[in-house]
């Protein structure tokens, strides 16, 4: 009879070893994520160095040369060249991020099975959709949201850099526009969020072929669909997979973002003194339209059974 209460109490102190509360234990193993996969903050921290680095040793000249040498440059073009500053700086962390998270995806449910950390994690009071809804919050929203701060702190500190620069009698122009930084940062807030909805079925995919594969996972993630391209197009002569997987790398969401980029001068080249920028950023991308689109909550709703399949999958793979 002294022994029940231990064994009523067993349950608690197990779940306390992995966090105590649903949320604690959701937050270990996302913390868990960026401790086995360090290329997710380490890859973002490398790409800011290095634009930084290039702030700090890069030389430009912005402006137009008089014919006595001096540079002159209006306060309009000074706005326009900082906002593709902007977009420049973002892009060269979003690819990254882009190549980064294609590979963790692919790798993150495979991993544990390659190097028997499942047979750990799955004698801890952890559930399978648990751990597979921490990758994806991981994918999906957290690693994305952690490369849109540090490219606004990058983004700061290099306008900063090059201001000091010009304290110097350097080349460069007091870098810096308030409104601009401001509506751009808000379009690309807007824009992460779309990317990640309409992606979301690729990254579901990606991680049921990792929890699947026995080895060789990448190949076979591009193995699966180009034979079942081929064998529709042979079976049937149509090509409406092949229609559908280029739909969705290429994506309806990101209309907007290049309408916007597009519009982003008004039509008018960059050396003109009335560059000027859209006032109306997030109304130029088309929200509506964006969020309102289809095929966007179609492919969530197919990632969702995807991630489920997933994390079945993993339940009963314990080894490669």
């Amino acid at each position: 009879m002294n022994d029940s209460p231990e064994i009523a109490q067993s349950p608690a102190r197990s779940s306390a070893l992995v966090g105590g509360t649903e949320l604690a234990t959701m937050v270990s193993l996302i913390r868990r994520e960026f401790w086995e996969h360090r290329i997710l903050w380490m890859a973002p921290l490398a790409v800011a160095a290095l634009l930084l680095v290039g702030a700090i040793f890069g030389r430009a000249q912005i402006g137009r040369a008089l014919p006595g040498g001096a540079l002159v440059i209006t306060p309009q073009e000074v706005r326009a060249i900082f906002a593709v500053t902007i977009l420049g700086l973002g892009a060269a962390q979003y690819v990254t991020m882009s190549v980064v998270l294609w590979y963790y995806a692919a790798d993150c449910l495979y991993a544990e099975r390659r190097d028997r950390s499942i047979l750990f994690w799955k004698s801890m009071p952890v559930s399978d959709g648990q751990t597979v809804l921490s990758k994806v919050l991981v994918a999906l929203l957290i690693a994305p949201l952690g490369v849109y701060l540090v490219t606004a702190v990058t983004v700061l500190l290099t306008s900063g850099i090059w201001s000091l620069r010009e304290l110097g009698g350097t080349a460069f122009p007091v870098f810096w526009d308030t409104r601009t930084w401001v509506q751009l940062e808000g379009a690309t807030f807007v824009g992460l969020i779309l990317a990640s909805l309409w992606y979301a079925p690729i990254t579901a995919y990606l991680m049921l072929v990792s929890a699947l594969a026995r080895r060789n996972v990448q190949l076979w993630v591009f193995l699966v669909p180009i034979v079942a391209v081929i064998v529709e197009r042979f079976a049937f002569g149509t090509h409406y997979l092949w229609t559908v997987i280029l739909y969705r790398l290429h994506g309806g969401w990101q209309a907007g973002i290049f309408q916007y980029v597009g519009r982003l001068f008004n039509g008018h080249d960059l050396s003109s003194d009335a560059a000027t920028l859209s006032p109306a950023p997030l109304q130029a991308m088309n929200l509506g339209h964006a969020f309102t689109n289809v095929d966007l909550w179609v492919g969530f709703a197919v990632a969702v059974a995807l991630f489920f399949v997933a994390a079945r999958v993993r339940r009963y793979r314990d080894e490669t």
